[in-house]
């Protein structure tokens, strides 16, 4: 019987894990990596954190050291920009005219950075924060006293704007929206992240439009905003949102949504034999039963696993719960379940910005949707984490925190 061939385009965790996924149940079919990235498949939370820090070479952030593909039985293959999907021929057609054929595929292209439509987003010295490459030449553009704006109260735009200010740069966030973390913080919280950066030396200015960026030399001289006041900057990091990528598989035949790539209960696309994962993925979400879409790193890792068992026989439903961290300064930031529809928030805890330690749960109707947790007890973390999860899934709320 001939080996089952597996093809998986997209080189970041979700890829990686499928791997690991497919070799718990088929130790030989031979796998072929297609990323358009030229480094191995890498971790990209350090990225705006301790790896921009400057801590640690490419190693600590690769998923898996070279020589693990091969062990594998892994072909990888960088530089390969995918251009369709040819289902009922099953193959895929890369920008270079070839075809490669599948037997099992996954689709894993992961996110792109959203551009800002400004005038003057050219100007050299306005940056983004998506790959490798990215992150070396923001790692030597930050220096002490580099004025610094972040444009983006979001995961990015916080974590960049908290490194470079441990870095020693001046720190500017310019958000347009009416407060930070819109996409899973209650107004209190939202006002007490604020109050963290503020403590820290960096400027905050919510409900702020970026109109243009000022140049001066052939290099960046200011980000102007909507009132019309410059804010002077050396540099300005972009991180207003991600987009999925999709937009190569729009005429392929797959069913795609607000950017994502519908997949059922196995992660399976309707095209025969595809599956998908990570950030493209729209899934069913296994508390809501909604359909989601997640850009996260447990997402990833968990998804591609469940596809690569999947692609290799298991017949599964994907039943992880969504959970995904970040960092500033010294706060560590967890987010359960589903954060945006709530009615209230109940928060339990101490928020001083100095010694913060507590959780926000997020209830709608008599339910907890989801839980925002500051700084846990680091030994108890995991188990609260795992209680937190059993409360949402259970839809029960927590007597005592």
């Amino acid at each position: 019987m001939a080996e089952t061939q597996y093809v998986i385009v997209g080189g970041g965790l979700a890829a990686v894990s499928a791997i690991e996924g497919i070799r718990e149940l088929d130790k030989t079919g031979p796998i072929t990596l297609l990323t358009a990235e030229r480094e191995l498949p890498y971790h990209r939370p350090p990225l705006s954190k301790s790896f921009l820090a400057g801590k640690g070479g490419v190693e600590a952030v690769r998923v898996h050291e070279a020589a693990w593909y091969p062990e594998n039985k892994v072909r990888v293959r960088l530089n390969q920009v995918a251009k369709s999907v040819h289902i009922s021929r099953q193959s895929v057609a890369l920008e270079s005219g070839e075809r490669v054929e599948y037997d099992k595929l996954l689709l894993a292209t992961g996110c792109a950075a959203k551009r800002l439509n400004a005038p003057g987003v050219d100007t050299p010295g306005v940056m983004y924060l998506r790959t490798l490459q990215d992150c070396y030449a923001l790692r030597a553009a930050i220096k002490p006293g580099v004025r610094v704006v972040s444009v983006g109260g979001g995961f990015v735009g916080m974590e960049v704007a908290a490194t470079a200010r441990h870095m020693g740069a001046q720190v500017t966030v310019v958000e347009v929206g009416p407060s930070l973390y819109r996409g899973f913080a209650s107004p209190d919280l939202s006002a007490f992240f604020q109050r963290v950066l503020e403590s820290q030396g960096i400027t905050v200015r919510t409900a702020t439009r970026v109109s243009r960026f000022r140049a001066q030399d052939e290099k960046l001289a200011a980000v102007v905003v909507d009132d019309g006041e410059p804010i002077p900057a050396d540099l300005a990091v972009v991180g207003v949102g991600a987009e999925p990528n999709t937009q190569w598989l729009a005429s392929s035949g797959f069913s795609i949504d607000r950017g994502g790539l519908i997949v059922n209960l196995r992660l399976e696309t309707p095209g025969k034999d595809v599956w998908a994962a990570g950030d493209i993925a729209r899934f069913p979400d296994p508390v809501t039963k909604q359909p989601r879409r997640l850009e996260h790193w447990d997402n990833a890792l968990a998804q591609g696993k469940q596809a690569g068992r999947n692609m290799a026989g298991a017949d599964e439903p994907y039943l992880h719960q969504s959970a995904f961290f970040s960092d500033i300064f010294d706060i560590t930031i967890n987010v359960l379940g589903d954060t945006e529809n709530a009615d209230s928030v109940e928060v339990r805890g101490d928020m001083d910005p100095a010694s913060p330690r507590f959780t926000a749960l997020y209830v709608k109707g008599p339910l907890l949707a989801g839980a925002v947790t500051v700084n846990l007890n680091t030994a108890d973390r995991a188990a609260e984490l795992d209680d937190l999860q059993r409360h949402i899934r259970e839809r029960t709320i927590p007597a005592v925190l």
